[in-house]
């Protein structure tokens, strides 16, 4: 994600990935940034039309409804969790039917 503004790279995630789960909202320490739950930004701005133009749900990257797609689309979903408790690890990733066509010698690449 192209930015260097910790506002404008969390209101990128949230298009692509969905909302960030309330309980870690509640957490952080960058209260800065949530009003009522919700992330304070102005889609008004050059920015905000740019972040509205540009990122979009993940799933809308899915370009063919293919079996091995979908597992691709459901891998990188599980990856870019927002929750570190809900995200795959990597023994599980390696794991995940994406990878279950791949030869040995593929997996070793």
């Amino acid at each position: 994600l192209q930015t260097h503004e910790n506002r404008e790279h969390l209101v990128m995630m949230e298009k692509i990935l969905g909302p960030i789960p309330s309980h870690m909202i509640h957490k952080t320490r960058k209260q800065k940034y949530f009003h009522n739950g919700n992330l304070v930004w102005d889609e008004n701005t050059s920015d905000g039309r740019y972040v509205q133009e540009n990122c979009k749900p993940l799933r809308t990257y899915m370009l063919h409804d293919s079996l091995e797609h979908a597992q691709l689309f459901d891998l990188m979903r599980r990856m870019l969790e927002f929750d570190p408790s809900r995200r795959i690890t990597f023994s599980e990733a390696l794991l995940h039917p994406f990878f279950a066509g791949l030869s040995a010698e593929e997996r070793m690449l």
